[in-house]
């Protein structure tokens, strides 16, 4: 009988405390987030997932009640990897400026690119699915809530110690997410696309517009926008 999963934090089990071969809890989420992103829910089934991660369906099982609760975990699994990036590299105690942990914020998207696109294409699948897999919805939107409070404080930081311009910050960050999502979303329909010149460009656009002129930003705007075709 399938295991139950618990409904607090990402629905996910944890490691089973015995020594056993072939992936944990969290490989299996990774390795479907990808089966996801790749196809759609109904598409997918265990026994795709079980094959692509080269163990027996009953193993899944061990630590999800159904594909429902994998294809949660599979997107808290990404998420929860880019809040600890986050967490580690975009904290303004790391930088000397805010300025810098915005550089540092879009650099963990581009070292993120593949997994947080993955949670692009799988959300707008979400909407497709929301009766089948309602709960998918919320970390989802935590995601974008916990980016959005990052950039506004950066933001704020900034302008509060003189480096920016008085902005809006929570239409800039919001601006900021969602022509990054823009970005990423086409990087996953032109296979050519430069997407790491093109986040390059963004981010020096960004700085300049907000004011920060401590680097010769305008010339490294004009770079990066050669660098991409603009």
């Amino acid at each position: 009988m399938p295991r139950k999963i618990k409904k607090q934090n990402s629905q996910r089990l944890g490691r089973r405390t015995s020594k056993t071969s072939g992936p944990d809890a969290d490989q299996l989420a990774r390795i479907a987030l990808d089966l996801f992103a790749e196809r759609h829910f109904d598409s997918v089934s265990i026994r795709d997932i079980g094959r692509a991660a080269s163990v027996n369906s009953a193993m899944i099982y061990y630590y999800y009640e159904d594909k429902a609760a994998l294809f949660c975990a599979a997107i808290e699994s990404a998420i929860d990897e880019a809040f600890a990036l986050f967490a580690k590299h975009c904290d303004t105690e790391k930088h000397e400026t805010p300025a810098e942990a915005i550089s540092a914020w879009f650099d963990v998207h581009v070292a993120l690119y593949k997994r947080l696109r993955n949670v692009i294409k799988i959300s707008l699948d979400c909407k497709g699915i929301v009766g089948t897999v309602p709960e998918a919805n919320e970390p989802i939107k935590r995601f974008y809530r916990h980016e959005k409070e990052i950039l506004q404080k950066l933001i704020h930081q900034g302008i509060k110690g003189g480096l920016f311009h008085e902005v809006d910050s929570a239409v800039v960050a919001t601006m900021i997410s969602t022509i990054l999502d823009g970005v990423l979303a086409r990087a996953i329909f032109l296979k050519d696309f430069e997407m790491v010149k093109t986040v390059e460009a963004f981010k020096q656009t960004i700085l300049l517009y907000l004011g920060y002129q401590q680097q010769p930003a305008r010339d490294a705007v004009s770079r990066a926008l050669t660098k991409v075709g603009a």
